[in-house]
């Protein structure tokens, strides 16, 4: 009896210890850090035109992995590329945390960023948003004929506009952003704030929720890696 309460007292350390490893396996966050700065690219008519770009700050960890979809520029500051993030699909809770450090800094002043995942909800996205106050409307004079010269029409107040749709990363302010319960497809990554503009300026990504070799359509349906084409305002395609 005595031999069998010993080696039980044993076995059930062992046992414990196992299970908290495999939970903290089955836990690991799937992770990449990004910088979003400015950069260049280089035309095919020599022409050198200024960019704003995502570098990854390195490669990922818990299995996700980070790269430019152009290796050669893979170091930031040597031009730009489109990223590509790829996080191994294991199930409804495969998730992504994006630490992102905004670097946007001219002679003007800094401005803010932020991330978003087209089709995927996560980042602050519905609920971690900004706004600022839309400009002012002053009187003017009307465009259709009147008899009086000095009517004006005055516009009425609006409301504020979006500046971010999600969690603003300010300069200086490295911020985590978490996307859970990721579905598995291939996904554009872009700035979430003003993005009309940083956008097109070069801030977007692709986010591949797959194994390794594969894509996926909105259906579902798998087919191989592919090229990825550019999307930005010095090219009229886009992906």
């Amino acid at each position: 009896m005595h031999l069998f309460t010993s080696k039980t007292s044993r076995l059930i350390p062992g046992l414990a210890a196992l299970v908290l490893l495999l939970a903290s396996n089955a836990s690991q966050a799937q992770a990449v850090n990004l910088t979003a700065g400015s950069t260049s690219t280089t035309l095919p008519d020599g022409q050198n035109v200024p960019m704003w770009g995502y570098h990854c700050t390195d490669a990922g960890s818990g299995g996700a992995t980070c790269a430019a979809a152009n290796p050669v520029v893979q170091t930031a500051g040597t031009g730009w590329s489109p990223i590509v993030i790829t996080v191994p699909y294991v199930g409804a809770n495969t998730s992504l945390t994006v630490t992102l450090t905004n670097n946007l800094t001219f002679a003007g002043g800094t401005i803010p960023t932020s991330l978003t995942i087209v089709g995927q909800l996560g980042g602050g996205l519905a609920g971690g948003g900004t706004t600022t106050a839309s400009p002012a409307h002053t009187g003017q004079g009307v465009t259709w004929p009147t008899y009086d010269a000095t009517t004006t029409s005055t516009p009425p107040a609006q409301l504020p506009r979006v500046q971010s749709f999600g969690t603003e990363v300010l300069v200086g302010t490295p911020t985590a952003l978490t996307w859970s319960n990721l579905r598995p497809g291939t996904y554009l990554i872009e700035s979430g704030t003003h993005p009309s503009i940083q956008a097109p300026m070069g801030l977007y990504g692709i986010l591949v929720v797959t194994t390794a070799g594969q894509r996926f359509d909105n259906r579902l349906r798998a087919y191989p890696t592919d090229a990825t084409l550019p999307r930005h305002r010095h090219c009229g395609v886009s992906i």
